[in-house]
């Protein structure tokens, strides 16, 4: 204690108030991804979160910090998880934002897209290398550039099911 009482030398009264101006002065936000889901009508964000020298955020200053940087109300915007590994200054947060903003294309997370089409296709070409003999079946797939076994295997137990090819399919997935 100091000779005048106050045991802080720096005369600060409210210290959670200098904390959160702390928090919020080092705490740097970077979106690094965003998916959108059309289905739950939301954009999946991913975001670093960089801490230096301060303890993992809460929700609410990550929610406080991407609705001010976005320029979004944060009724619409949803903290969903917050990693940080052990001793590290910058964690991982995954936001569901319920709102059109603008982003940068690079960002966007394309979904993969297979066409009934395309599958249909494949089959249609495994049904046909797995219809005659056993060797004229592994033959036609160990002279293909990157066979998919699991759709010859599929075809197969769909047409004939011959232990034999079915086994050699099987040995082939797993090695």
């Amino acid at each position: 204690r100091r000779r005048d009482g106050n045991s802080n030398p720096w005369k600060i009264r409210n210290k959670s108030q200098i904390k959160l101006k702390v928090k919020r002065e080092y705490m740097k936000l970077e979106i690094t991804k965003v998916k959108e889901n059309p289905l739950m009508d939301r954009r999946e964000v991913k975001a670093e979160v960089k801490h230096e020298g301060d303890a993992t955020p809460s929700e609410e200053d990550v929610l406080g910090r991407i609705a001010a940087d976005i320029g979004l109300d944060q009724d619409n915007v949803e903290v969903n998880h917050i990693y940080t590994n052990y001793g590290d200054n910058d964690s991982e947060a995954f936001i569901h934002i319920y709102e059109e903003f603008e982003y940068s294309e690079e960002l966007k997370e394309e979904a993969v897209e297979t066409s009934q089409e395309d599958t249909q296709q494949a089959s249609t070409e495994y049904t046909e290398i797995v219809s005659g003999t056993i060797t004229e079946a592994k033959e036609a797939l160990n002279e293909m550039d990157s066979p998919d076994f699991e759709s010859a295997l599929e075809a197969e137990k769909s047409n004939k099911n011959r232990t034999t090819l079915v086994d050699w399919l099987e040995d082939q997935i797993e090695g």
